[in-house]
């Protein structure tokens, strides 16, 4: 009998044959320009609520799971971790009453048919849903926009279905960029919504520069402009100023966090 996965462990995370790099977080991606406070703060207020989300782009080595590894410091602190098995994954994760979908993370180092090691064929639409139990999905995928990573899931072979393709509520479409520290940057977030017509795409919205307050008593005009309360963006971009400046070490404990990340 072969021995039980474990889930825990990373499984090809960076790629077939790849050392492990230094780990690089949030705070380094946004004093390298990687990604802004407002972008972050929108992200965090995101994975807090423990929503699915996968980053794209075109080409390799442009930061994806280097950016997707910052970003699970933004899901709360219980959050257990299984790491997808690309095409060896049996999916015994969810037979196991052990592992309580509402607390777990499905980390998928690519959905790709390029490497046996990456998540291809029917085992997408099973993880997709996946998330019908509970479970949040974190991957990354190679595609130049949201409408091509959407294409890559509901063409052939894959025929997954615009609505469940909406599993992944948020996409993040990276770009190389020459012009900022780190030679690369985020090009936009968008938020998939399933509707009776198939699927909604919709940008990330853009207020206030960082750092004025855009609460909603002094920005009332902004009410329905944003995805989540404006205060709370607020508070958690003023945090991730403070982190990119090195006035604070590390993000706040989630339990002490004053907004609710349910």
């Amino acid at each position: 009998m072969s021995p039980e996965p474990k889930y825990e462990e990373p499984f090809a995370w960076w790629g077939p044959g790849w050392q492990v790099p230094t780990p690089r977080g949030i705070a380094e991606l946004l004093r390298d320009e990687t990604i802004d406070t407002w972008t972050a703060a929108n992200l965090w207020a995101a994975l807090a609520r423990r929503r699915s989300l996968v980053v794209v782009a075109g080409e390799s080595e442009v930061g994806k799971t280097t950016l997707l590894s910052a970003l699970l410091d933004f899901l709360p602190p219980n959050t257990r971790r299984v790491y997808v098995r690309g095409c060896f994954e049996s999916f015994a994760f969810l037979l196991d009453p052990a592992i309580d979908s509402s607390q777990t993370a499905l980390l998928i180092n690519e959905i790709s048919p390029h490497l046996p090691v990456y998540l291809w064929g029917p085992a997408v639409g099973r993880v997709l849903g996946a998330t019908q139990r509970g479970f949040t999905l974190l991957t990354t995928a190679h595609a130049n926009s949201v409408h091509e990573f959407l294409g890559a899931l509901t063409g052939s072979p894959l025929r997954i279905p615009l609505a469940q393709a909406a599993a992944f509520e948020f996409v993040v479409v990276m770009k190389r960029d020459a012009a900022n520290l780190s030679g690369r940057q985020i090009l936009g977030v968008w938020r998939l919504e399933p509707t009776e017509a198939g699927l909604a795409i919709a940008e990330m919205p853009l207020v206030t520069p960082e750092l004025h307050d855009i609460s909603m008593q002094t920005n009332p005009h902004h009410l329905n402009t944003t995805w989540f309360p404006l205060q709370e963006l607020d508070h958690r971009q003023r945090i991730l100023a403070d982190l990119r400046e090195q006035r604070i070490a590390q993000l706040p404990i989630a339990s002490l966090f004053p907004n609710s990340d349910s």
